[in-house]
């Protein structure tokens, strides 16, 4: 097994995935606010102090639950099913399913760093047992571990208190749309749908507020991107060529 591991690992420690990086121009890019973030705000010690600081633990734990249960790179191999490192732990019998627990706890003590209740954090951790106790059948436990996918039930958990259980109270940040893909495809503005009056119904004022939090990432109330907004950027601008103000500061 380790050595298994020893020659993935010069792969593994070399590899982004497409989805944090531009094939063409191989640039860095990034959908709105968010961007693939591996290491956690304070050490993953301390709460958040700022509304920038949540962002990047909220972006940190969704980049954590993906490559747990839906990695980029298991992604690009094109196979006909998401699966994890998770699931890949989870085949060393009895030892790789309590490895894997304690990893994905690992994401559940982010959520509660971040201010998540102790009812929602129960939920996170019996899920992680389920994950665990139903992994350590053969076989057929592996299947269904995959299909439980306990690590995005978790972030779906963790969303929701972001959006309406309490947590819209303490930061305000943007989410990622709802989506099984880790960097969702942009969807420009306008479109077939616009041309039978079905595009978007937000005013212009509306329109110009939601660029100037994307740009900014200073958001007004906690809400989810739609994939208008995720068209991918430079996550380092140079000053000469940052993009103008959407309309004239007051």
């Amino acid at each position: 097994m380790s050595g298994i591991f020893g020659a993935m690992w010069p792969i593994l420690r070399s590899y982004r995935p497409n989805a944090t990086r531009d094939r063409q121009n191989a640039a860095p890019v990034k959908f709105g606010a968010f961007e693939a973030t591996y290491t956690p705000v304070r050490y993953g010690v301390g709460r958040p102090k700022t509304d920038a600081e949540a962002q990047r633990l909220y972006n940190h734990i969704r980049t954590i639950a993906f490559w747990l249960d839906a990695a980029p790179l298991l992604s690009d191999l094109g196979l006909p099913f998401r699966a994890g490192l998770d699931d890949i732990i989870s085949l060393v019998p009895i030892y790789g399913d309590i490895v894997s627990g304690f990893i994905q706890l690992y994401q559940v003590w982010l959520c509660f760093v971040f201010g998540v209740p102790r009812n929602v954090v129960i939920q996170m951790v019996f899920n992680v047992i389920l994950d665990v106790i139903v992994g350590l059948v053969p076989l057929i436990g592996d299947f269904i571990d995959n299909l439980w996918k306990s690590n995005l039930r978790n972030l779906a958990l963790l969303e929701a208190w972001l959006l309406t259980g309490g947590g819209e109270k303490k930061y305000h940040i943007l989410l990622m749309p709802e989506s099984q893909e880790f960097m969702p495809r942009p969807k420009g503005p306008g479109g077939f749908s616009s041309w039978l009056g079905g595009g978007s119904k937000l005013s212009k004022v509306e329109e110009r507020e939601r660029e100037k939090e994307r740009r900014t990432g200073k958001v007004r109330a906690t809400r989810r991107m739609d994939r208008s907004e995720g068209i991918p950027v430079p996550v380092e601008v140079p000053i000469s060529e940052e993009a103008p103000e959407p309309y004239p500061r007051a």
